[in-house]
């Protein structure tokens, strides 16, 4: 980050409309100023907490009361006033988290490999925490649509939102902040783009159960009969050949429905836990590919079109 000068000055010359301009000269070159050294957009909750937390620190509402009524020299004093707030704000920690939230209602984070810890320690479990399976199609924090490479262990997002689990709205508070998982330490919102994960710095399932080999015996032959390369194929097969690639979906919707079932029932398993053992189910993934799959009274799974 390059040094901020906190000159007070953005345009050529602004003494002058500061020493006779009206307040809302002055709001208007502090909105500019501001813009200048925080390097944000105006729209982003960073720019506006730091903003807020400057003009307390400064008592702006005071200042912005009484412009009319001062002379050149209060307002040059209350001018020094808001430059050395924004000063003292930005140099204390504008490199630094500054909890505005807006990246915890953008998505939650994905579970990297120092985040076994937070396991071993309870902060997380096995119902706040998901599987996202190779090859399973997500959208970016940017909006874009993509293909995982690779297996993704996520905390859980609030219903009907992209919000971290973890995160409080109504008090833009964190409810695990000093355990948070490492990809929300490393998040640097001030900086230019983020860095792009590595495959070796995931934690993946086989990492996180490593001291269960029975569960893994389970989560390898659902991979193995429901694996997202097997229904991709599948799907493509159903207007060729549509009774072979219906077998194989039928076939692995069942497997899937009933050993969550089995998980739920005979291991007492909550049904999020098994979201992270097994990945979302297989009717999540036909439903993101236009069918939805539902099981009828008889047990077994009707496919129909998502705008049937």
């Amino acid at each position: 980050m390059k040094t901020k000068k906190f000159l007070g000055k953005i345009r050529q010359d602004p003494l002058e409309s500061l020493a006779k301009g009206p307040k809302e000269v002055m709001a208007s070159l502090w909105q500019e100023y501001l813009q200048e050294v925080l390097n944000a957009s105006q729209k982003s909750r960073r720019y506006q907490k730091v903003r807020q937390q400057i003009e307390e620190k400064a008592n702006f509402p005071e200042i912005f009361r009484d412009w009319n009524t001062m002379d050149v020299e209060a307002r040059a004093a209350a001018w020094k006033r808001l430059i050395n707030a924004a000063k003292d704000v930005l140099w204390a920690g504008w490199e630094t988290c500054v909890r505005c939230g807006e990246c915890c209602e953008i998505s939650s984070p994905t579970l990297l490999a120092p985040d076994l810890t937070l396991f071993q320690k309870e902060i997380l479990t096995w119902n706040e925490v998901y599987t996202l399976r190779a090859g399973e199609q997500v959208t970016s924090r940017e909006g874009k649509p993509e293909t995982l490479r690779e297996e993704r262990l996520k905390v859980r997002e609030v219903p009907g939102s992209h919000q971290c689990w973890f995160y409080l709205a109504a008090t833009n508070s964190c409810r695990i902040y000093d355990d948070r998982p490492e990809q929300c330490r490393r998040q640097e919102c001030w900086g230019d783009e983020d860095r792009v994960l590595e495959t070796s710095e995931l934690l993946n399932r086989e990492a996180l159960l490593a001291g269960a080999p029975e569960i893994w015996d389970l989560i390898r032959a659902h991979d193995e009969r429901c694996g997202i390369g097997r229904l991709a194929q599948a799907l493509k097969g159903l207007e060729t050949e549509p009774d072979q690639a219906g077998e194989a979906l039928f076939d692995a919707l069942h497997f899937d429905h009933y050993l969550r079932q089995m998980l739920q029932q005979e291991w007492e398993l909550s049904e999020a836990a098994t979201e992270l053992l097994l990945g979302r189910p297989l009717t999540r993934f036909l439903k993101d590919h236009g069918i939805n799959a539902a099981l009828t009274p008889e047990g077994t799974f009707r496919l129909t079109p998502r705008n049937e």
